[in-house]
């Protein structure tokens, strides 16, 4: 499920990610820390917080999501297994999945609000005016530093800055366009 909002451009969520960065007093460089950041959202965006769940609270396809609540804010679901396995592990998908939705709330934050209130099936709205495709992209930057992850293989960027491969693919990939 997706919704329609302001389009933007790679280019302007990758300036929004050095000031994501910058909200959370990280340097523009290296890994980022995605569950100390987890750990201020509440700090950093007013009536923002998060939960753990268990497992079934979810869909089974849903690793984490992002809930309007009564505090005018947010809530981060978080599954008890995508958690752990962050928190144990550092395995870099699980740590997307939370920073993906903590990106969400910084774009509603700075004026990406759903512009209709239907929802709209996968791939059917235009990458650049999607809630989700938004919210991914500038994940992306956030957790790989552009300039600084340029010409790093994709084993470099998956060791570097602790995201999964299809991350790290989607990074190279821009870099050959």
């Amino acid at each position: 499920m997706d919704y329609k909002t302001k389009p933007t451009s790679r280019e302007d969520l990758r300036r929004y990610s050095k000031l994501f960065r910058k909200l959370f007093d990280v340097p523009l460089t290296g890994p980022f820390p995605v569950l100390e950041a987890l750990d201020r959202v509440s700090d950093i965006f007013s009536g923002c917080n998060y939960t753990v769940v268990e497992d079934k609270h979810l869909p089974p396809q849903t690793m984490a999501r992002c809930v309007p609540n009564e505090y005018n804010g947010f809530t981060i679901e978080i599954k008890e297994s995508v958690y752990r396995g962050a928190y144990e592990k550092r395995v870099g998908a699980l740590l997307g999945f939370i920073c993906h939705e903590i990106c969400h709330v910084f774009l509603f934050k700075i004026g990406f609000t759903p512009v209709y209130e239907r929802a709209f099936a996968d791939n059917e709205l235009r990458p650049y005016e999607s809630v989700e495709w938004q919210a991914k992209a500038l994940c992306a930057e956030v957790m790989i530093p552009y300039d600084e992850s340029r010409g790093m293989t994709q084993q470099a960027i998956i060791d570097t800055y602790i995201v999964s491969k299809g991350f790290a693919k989607a990074r190279r990939k821009l870099e050959r366009r």
